[in-house]
């Protein structure tokens, strides 16, 4: 996959925020300066997704992550990095990107739906991307808020693959905060990362008190 400069600057930059206290003032610097090297070749070891991909996106910033977490040689815990992440999607232009949709309100529901079927629809006339998510839709199952599952992620498999599933609960966890974002509670049992074989994704307006 290509290496974008600008988001690695931006999401970086953030992401420095949010390890303060964390890791040593004098040494943020330098850990950036590591990183970056590891995430250009992680992304050159991506195969069966293109740049292209509308999903792209989840790899691309969710091996940022992992990068800076190498090159810390594994001493910044999970933990200590999605606390970090909090500073990454406090960022105003990202709050107000994802702050359009309001999943308390039908508009917003019907939003986000039409967003996770045009990522499918470009999935099923894209069969070269052969290792991307696969969307699963039930909207029969709750009556609030939207529902899909993946029983595939690329980000797993290549976590997996490379020895790093230490890291994948922070991978995981950004839905939540993302789905926050738009005014959503994501209630999920289930991830492939661990094993479970389906990540499932029932995101309903925050404002919700009894979601069924």
């Amino acid at each position: 996959m290509k290496y974008n400069p600008i988001l690695w600057a931006v999401f970086t930059s953030r992401l420095k925020g949010g390890l303060r206290g964390l890791w040593p003032q004098e040494d943020l610097n330098a850990l950036i300066g590591r990183a970056k090297p590891i995430y250009r070749d992680l992304l050159a070891k991506v195969e069966g997704v293109s740049d292209a991909n509308p999903m792209a996106s989840n790899i691309t910033m969710s091996f940022i992550i992992i990068a800076v977490w190498l090159a810390s040689d594994r001493k910044i815990t999970p933990p200590q990095m999605s606390r970090a992440m909090e500073h990454v999607v406090a960022w105003r232009p990202l709050r107000m990107y994802y702050g359009t949709i309001d999943m308390n309100t039908q508009k917003g529901i019907d939003a986000f739906g039409r967003m996770m079927h045009k990522n499918a629809d470009w999935a099923a006339v894209h069969p070269e991307d052969t290792d991307t998510w696969d969307f699963n839709f039930d909207e029969t199952l709750h009556q609030d808020g939207f529902y899909y599952h993946f029983t595939h992620c690329p980000i797993a498999d290549f976590c997996k693959k490379h020895g790093y599933e230490e890291i994948n609960p922070v991978l995981c966890n950004i839905d939540y905060k993302t789905m926050a974002l738009m005014h959503a509670v994501l209630h999920r049992d289930h991830t492939v990362a661990e094993g479970a074989g389906i990540c499932d994704y029932w995101c309903v307006g925050d404002k919700i008190r009894d979601p069924k």
